[in-house]
Protein backbone atom coordinates (compact mmCIF):
# COMPACT_ATOMS: atom_id res chain seq x y z
CA UNK A 1 0.00 0.00 0.00
CA UNK A 2 1.09 3.59 -0.80
CA UNK A 3 1.31 5.99 2.28
CA UNK A 4 0.45 9.14 0.69
CA UNK A 5 -1.53 10.38 -2.31
CA UNK A 6 -2.51 14.06 -3.82
CA UNK A 7 -5.70 13.47 -5.73
CA UNK A 8 -6.77 16.74 -7.65
CA UNK A 9 -9.78 16.87 -9.32
CA UNK A 10 -11.21 18.48 -12.97
CA UNK A 11 -13.50 21.73 -14.13
CA UNK A 12 -11.42 23.48 -16.14
CA UNK A 13 -9.04 26.12 -16.23
CA UNK A 14 -10.66 28.10 -13.74
CA UNK A 15 -10.51 24.26 -11.62
CA UNK A 16 -6.38 24.32 -12.35
CA UNK A 17 -5.41 27.81 -11.13
CA UNK A 18 -7.14 27.42 -7.93
CA UNK A 19 -5.74 23.97 -6.89
CA UNK A 20 -2.32 25.43 -8.22
CA UNK A 21 -3.11 28.58 -5.31
CA UNK A 22 -4.71 25.43 -2.93
CA UNK A 23 -0.85 23.70 -2.97
CA UNK A 24 1.05 27.20 -3.05
CA UNK A 25 -0.79 28.13 -0.53
CA UNK A 26 -0.26 24.92 1.78
CA UNK A 27 3.37 24.84 0.85
CA UNK A 28 3.71 28.15 2.30
CA UNK A 29 2.44 27.27 5.17
CA UNK A 30 4.80 24.40 5.48
CA UNK A 31 2.88 21.74 4.03
CA UNK A 32 4.13 20.48 0.82
CA UNK A 33 2.03 17.73 -0.62
CA UNK A 34 3.84 17.32 -4.15
CA UNK A 35 6.10 14.76 -2.18
CA UNK A 36 3.11 12.64 -2.34
CA UNK A 37 3.87 8.87 -3.15
CA UNK A 38 0.72 9.19 -5.73
CA UNK A 39 -0.24 11.84 -7.81
CA UNK A 40 -3.77 11.30 -9.32
CA UNK A 41 -5.49 13.48 -11.23
CA UNK A 42 -8.73 14.06 -13.43
CA UNK A 43 -9.01 16.07 -16.48
CA UNK A 44 -7.44 19.68 -15.49
CA UNK A 45 -6.46 17.73 -12.16
CA UNK A 46 -4.16 15.27 -14.71
CA UNK A 47 -2.35 17.79 -16.23
CA UNK A 48 -1.46 19.09 -12.99
CA UNK A 49 -0.30 16.05 -11.30
CA UNK A 50 2.14 15.45 -14.64
CA UNK A 51 3.56 19.01 -14.24
CA UNK A 52 4.23 18.25 -10.11
CA UNK A 53 5.62 15.23 -11.02
CA UNK A 54 8.08 16.73 -13.30
CA UNK A 55 9.41 19.03 -10.85
CA UNK A 56 7.47 22.03 -11.17
CA UNK A 57 6.56 23.74 -7.84
CA UNK A 58 3.37 25.45 -6.69
CA UNK A 59 5.25 28.57 -6.45
CA UNK A 60 6.18 28.49 -10.34
CA UNK A 61 2.88 27.18 -11.34
CA UNK A 62 1.05 29.91 -8.64
CA UNK A 63 2.87 33.09 -10.40
CA UNK A 64 2.77 31.41 -13.84
CA UNK A 65 -0.82 31.92 -12.99
CA UNK A 66 -1.71 34.92 -11.87
CA UNK A 67 0.68 36.20 -14.07
CA UNK A 68 -0.80 34.93 -17.17
CA UNK A 69 2.87 33.88 -18.44
CA UNK A 70 0.92 30.57 -19.85
CA UNK A 71 -1.22 30.43 -22.64
CA UNK A 72 -3.30 27.37 -21.25
CA UNK A 73 -5.66 25.41 -23.67
CA UNK A 74 -8.12 27.55 -25.97
CA UNK A 75 -11.61 25.76 -26.42
CA UNK A 76 -15.45 26.97 -26.68
CA UNK A 77 -17.54 24.48 -24.89
CA UNK A 78 -20.62 25.55 -26.77
CA UNK A 79 -24.33 26.42 -25.39
CA UNK A 80 -25.29 23.33 -27.69
CA UNK A 81 -22.44 21.16 -26.66
CA UNK A 82 -23.69 21.69 -22.92
CA UNK A 83 -27.31 21.03 -23.57
CA UNK A 84 -26.35 17.86 -25.17
CA UNK A 85 -23.98 16.99 -22.23
CA UNK A 86 -26.61 17.69 -19.64
CA UNK A 87 -29.32 16.12 -21.41
CA UNK A 88 -27.08 12.77 -21.23
CA UNK A 89 -26.32 13.15 -17.62
CA UNK A 90 -29.56 13.95 -16.46
CA UNK A 91 -31.26 11.09 -17.85
CA UNK A 92 -31.35 8.56 -14.96
CA UNK A 93 -30.53 8.40 -11.25
CA UNK A 94 -28.51 5.62 -11.82
CA UNK A 95 -24.85 6.62 -11.89
CA UNK A 96 -23.58 3.66 -14.34
CA UNK A 97 -26.44 4.97 -16.58
CA UNK A 98 -25.64 8.23 -17.17
CA UNK A 99 -21.58 7.17 -17.48
CA UNK A 100 -23.64 4.63 -20.17
CA UNK A 101 -25.38 7.80 -21.81
CA UNK A 102 -22.24 10.20 -21.70
CA UNK A 103 -20.20 7.52 -23.59
CA UNK A 104 -23.13 7.06 -26.60
CA UNK A 105 -22.63 10.67 -26.49
CA UNK A 106 -19.28 10.60 -26.56
CA UNK A 107 -19.06 8.09 -29.63
CA UNK A 108 -21.16 10.36 -31.35
CA UNK A 109 -18.55 12.93 -31.86
CA UNK A 110 -17.45 12.24 -35.44
CA UNK A 111 -16.80 16.11 -37.10
CA UNK A 112 -13.50 16.19 -34.50
CA UNK A 113 -10.51 13.35 -35.32
CA UNK A 114 -8.60 12.24 -32.55
CA UNK A 115 -5.10 13.68 -34.24
CA UNK A 116 -7.08 17.06 -33.41
CA UNK A 117 -7.15 16.39 -29.78
CA UNK A 118 -3.98 15.20 -29.45
CA UNK A 119 -2.79 18.21 -31.28
CA UNK A 120 -4.96 20.31 -28.76
CA UNK A 121 -3.54 18.84 -25.56
CA UNK A 122 0.29 18.27 -27.18
CA UNK A 123 1.20 21.90 -26.41
CA UNK A 124 -0.35 21.54 -22.25
CA UNK A 125 2.22 18.25 -21.68
CA UNK A 126 4.99 19.28 -19.99
CA UNK A 127 7.09 15.74 -20.99
CA UNK A 128 7.17 13.57 -23.78
CA UNK A 129 8.13 10.44 -21.16
CA UNK A 130 6.23 9.74 -18.11
CA UNK A 131 7.87 10.78 -14.83
CA UNK A 132 9.52 8.60 -12.53
CA UNK A 133 6.78 10.08 -9.90
CA UNK A 134 3.76 7.84 -9.93
CA UNK A 135 1.46 9.63 -12.05
CA UNK A 136 -2.58 8.23 -12.09
CA UNK A 137 -5.15 10.01 -14.94
CA UNK A 138 -8.12 8.57 -14.12
CA UNK A 139 -10.82 8.58 -18.12
CA UNK A 140 -13.88 6.01 -18.12
CA UNK A 141 -13.99 3.74 -21.48
CA UNK A 142 -16.93 4.93 -23.32
CA UNK A 143 -17.37 1.38 -24.85
CA UNK A 144 -17.92 -0.28 -21.67
CA UNK A 145 -18.51 2.83 -18.81
CA UNK A 146 -15.68 1.26 -17.07
CA UNK A 147 -13.10 3.31 -14.76
CA UNK A 148 -9.30 3.18 -15.16
CA UNK A 149 -5.82 4.95 -13.91
CA UNK A 150 -3.13 5.44 -16.80
CA UNK A 151 0.30 5.38 -15.79
CA UNK A 152 3.72 4.85 -16.39
CA UNK A 153 2.75 0.77 -16.39
CA UNK A 154 -0.42 1.07 -19.08
CA UNK A 155 1.71 0.57 -22.03
CA UNK A 156 0.96 4.22 -23.38
CA UNK A 157 1.99 7.48 -23.41
CA UNK A 158 1.52 10.48 -21.61
CA UNK A 159 0.24 12.50 -24.24
CA UNK A 160 -2.38 9.76 -25.09
CA UNK A 161 -3.01 9.39 -21.84
CA UNK A 162 -3.44 13.39 -20.73
CA UNK A 163 -5.30 13.78 -24.04
CA UNK A 164 -7.82 10.66 -22.89
CA UNK A 165 -8.63 12.27 -18.85
CA UNK A 166 -9.25 15.43 -21.06
CA UNK A 167 -11.57 14.20 -23.77
CA UNK A 168 -14.67 15.67 -22.32
CA UNK A 169 -17.66 14.85 -24.78
CA UNK A 170 -19.25 16.33 -26.84
CA UNK A 171 -16.46 18.83 -27.35
CA UNK A 172 -13.65 15.82 -28.25
CA UNK A 173 -14.30 12.08 -29.47
CA UNK A 174 -12.93 9.40 -27.06
CA UNK A 175 -9.35 8.36 -27.81
CA UNK A 176 -8.34 5.36 -28.73
CA UNK A 177 -6.00 3.52 -26.65
CA UNK A 178 -5.45 -0.46 -26.29
CA UNK A 179 -8.83 -1.84 -26.81
CA UNK A 180 -10.90 0.60 -25.02
CA UNK A 181 -12.04 4.57 -26.70
CA UNK A 182 -11.33 6.52 -23.75
CA UNK A 183 -12.85 9.42 -22.39
CA UNK A 184 -12.43 12.66 -19.84
CA UNK A 185 -12.62 10.52 -16.09
CA UNK A 186 -14.87 13.62 -15.12
CA UNK A 187 -18.07 11.99 -16.49
CA UNK A 188 -17.70 9.56 -13.72
CA UNK A 189 -16.57 11.70 -10.57
CA UNK A 190 -14.77 15.37 -10.76
CA UNK A 191 -12.33 13.35 -8.35
CA UNK A 192 -12.25 9.72 -8.66
CA UNK A 193 -10.90 9.68 -5.20
CA UNK A 194 -12.24 6.12 -4.39
CA UNK A 195 -9.67 5.08 -6.78
CA UNK A 196 -7.05 5.86 -4.45
CA UNK A 197 -8.46 3.47 -1.91
CA UNK A 198 -4.64 1.20 -1.43
CA UNK A 199 -3.04 4.53 -0.03
CA UNK A 200 -3.40 5.21 3.89
CA UNK A 201 -3.61 9.21 3.60
CA UNK A 202 -5.08 10.86 1.12
CA UNK A 203 -5.29 14.79 0.04
CA UNK A 204 -8.60 15.48 -2.01
CA UNK A 205 -8.45 19.30 -3.90
CA UNK A 206 -12.18 18.99 -5.09
CA UNK A 207 -12.45 22.47 -7.59
CA UNK A 208 -15.95 21.01 -8.58
CA UNK A 209 -17.59 19.02 -5.94
CA UNK A 210 -19.75 17.49 -7.95
CA UNK A 211 -20.80 16.75 -11.38
CA UNK A 212 -23.99 17.06 -13.10
CA UNK A 213 -26.94 14.75 -12.01
CA UNK A 214 -26.47 11.36 -10.34
CA UNK A 215 -22.65 10.99 -10.14
CA UNK A 216 -21.51 10.87 -6.38
CA UNK A 217 -19.57 13.78 -5.15
CA UNK A 218 -16.25 14.27 -3.91
CA UNK A 219 -17.58 14.14 -0.43
CA UNK A 220 -19.10 10.95 -0.72
CA UNK A 221 -16.24 9.11 -2.29
CA UNK A 222 -13.74 10.99 0.68
CA UNK A 223 -16.37 9.71 3.24
CA UNK A 224 -15.87 5.93 1.58
CA UNK A 225 -12.20 5.95 1.78
CA UNK A 226 -12.59 6.93 5.41
CA UNK A 227 -14.78 4.16 6.31
CA UNK A 228 -12.14 1.57 4.78
CA UNK A 229 -9.59 3.09 7.05
CA UNK A 230 -8.10 5.86 4.99
CA UNK A 231 -6.89 9.16 6.66
CA UNK A 232 -8.77 11.42 4.56
CA UNK A 233 -8.74 15.19 4.32
CA UNK A 234 -10.83 17.01 1.53
CA UNK A 235 -11.09 20.97 0.12
CA UNK A 236 -13.46 22.58 -1.61
CA UNK A 237 -14.55 26.08 -3.30
CA UNK A 238 -15.57 27.99 -0.43
CA UNK A 239 -18.16 30.72 -1.53
CA UNK A 240 -15.53 33.56 -2.74
CA UNK A 241 -13.63 31.36 -4.82
CA UNK A 242 -16.94 30.10 -6.85
CA UNK A 243 -17.14 34.11 -7.30
CA UNK A 244 -13.57 34.12 -8.45
CA UNK A 245 -14.43 31.07 -11.09
CA UNK A 246 -17.64 32.69 -12.25
CA UNK A 247 -19.74 30.81 -14.94
CA UNK A 248 -17.55 29.99 -17.21
CA UNK A 249 -14.76 27.31 -16.41
CA UNK A 250 -12.79 27.80 -19.50
CA UNK A 251 -12.58 31.41 -19.36
CA UNK A 252 -8.61 32.17 -19.43
CA UNK A 253 -9.21 35.86 -17.49
CA UNK A 254 -10.82 33.82 -14.38
CA UNK A 255 -7.44 31.99 -13.87
CA UNK A 256 -5.71 35.14 -11.63
CA UNK A 257 -8.53 35.09 -9.06
CA UNK A 258 -9.14 31.61 -8.66
CA UNK A 259 -5.40 31.09 -8.06
CA UNK A 260 -5.93 33.62 -5.54
CA UNK A 261 -8.84 32.47 -3.75
CA UNK A 262 -7.00 28.87 -3.67
CA UNK A 263 -3.83 30.57 -2.20
CA UNK A 264 -5.77 32.07 0.86
CA UNK A 265 -7.78 28.76 0.78
CA UNK A 266 -4.67 26.82 1.29
CA UNK A 267 -3.12 28.97 3.83
CA UNK A 268 -6.33 28.84 6.06
CA UNK A 269 -6.71 24.74 5.87
CA UNK A 270 -3.09 24.57 6.17
CA UNK A 271 -2.59 23.03 9.86
CA UNK A 272 -6.27 20.45 9.31
CA UNK A 273 -4.69 19.33 6.05
CA UNK A 274 -1.56 18.95 7.58
CA UNK A 275 -2.38 16.79 10.56
CA UNK A 276 -3.68 14.23 7.73
CA UNK A 277 -0.80 14.43 5.55
CA UNK A 278 2.17 14.14 7.92
CA UNK A 279 -0.01 11.91 10.52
Amino acid sequence: MADTALVMGGGGLTAYGWQVGVLAGLADAGVDLVDADVLAGTSAGSMLALELAGGRSPADLYKEQVGRERAMLDVDFTLGMTVRYLWAALGSRDPDTVVERIGRLALSVRDVPQTAVLDAIRPQLPAREWPERTVRMFAVDALTGEPTAFDADSGTDPLHALSASCALPPLFPPITIGAGRWMDGGVRSTTNADLVDDCARVVVLAPVPKGAGASPSARTQAEALAARGTRVALLTPDRAARRAFGRNALDASRIPGAAREGRRQGATHAERIGQIWHG
